[in-house]
């Protein structure tokens, strides 16, 4: 068990702060900026494909885009914070997952009615929290970890998050949708 022991770690309040203050930013950049993406096709085709994904529980579709995204954007947090000293760098990508993040949730409740707003409420915004967490526990733990399994750290937390989108929306939306 010494192999997975955080040695005593305890957490950086300040960048934990950080990573907070720079989410909120990007949630309120994400809604203003919803009126001028709200043009893009792009957006609104991702939005409509992901909710029809989600009702019609088309898994692989979903499951192959997340787990490619959450594995780039994590080893990208690893790479930052297990090869620089400058963990703080890494609020540059909270900051952009959180745009992203919001003017998603702003497309899939503004543009797609009642089946947008539960998509988003059951399974797109917890999924989005969850992985923004496990990009700031991947920052924060790669330097904790010994170095033999720090590198796979984050294709674990990838294949979590995946597992977290797949409960969400095989258990929990279709239980809603059956109770309904």
């Amino acid at each position: 068990m010494r192999n997975f022991s955080l040695k005593g770690y305890k957490c950086d309040k300040k960048y934990l702060s950080a990573c907070i203050i720079a989410l909120i930013c990007s949630i309120i950049c994400g809604i203003v900026l919803f009126k001028l993406v709200n043009i893009n096709i792009y957006f609104k085709e991702f939005t409509s494909n992901y909710i029809y994904y989600v009702f019609n529980f088309k898994n692989s579709k979903l499951i192959f885009t997340h787990i490619l995204s959450e594995v780039f954007y994590l080893y990208l947090f690893f790479v930052i914070g297990y090869f620089t000293r400058f963990k703080y760098i890494s609020l540059i990508l909270v900051f952009i997952r959180g745009i992203y993040f919001s003017v998603y949730t702003c497309i899939l409740i503004g543009m797609n009615a009642f089946g947008g707003i539960t998509v988003a409420v059951i399974v797109f915004i917890p999924a989005s929290f969850a992985s923004l967490v496990l990009c700031f526990l991947t920052v924060e733990l790669c330097k904790v970890i010994d170095k033999r399994y720090c590198f796979v750290l984050p294709a674990a937390f990838a294949l979590i998050n995946t597992l977290i989108l797949v409960l969400l929306v095989n258990i929990v939306f279709r239980v809603i949708i059956v109770i309904v």
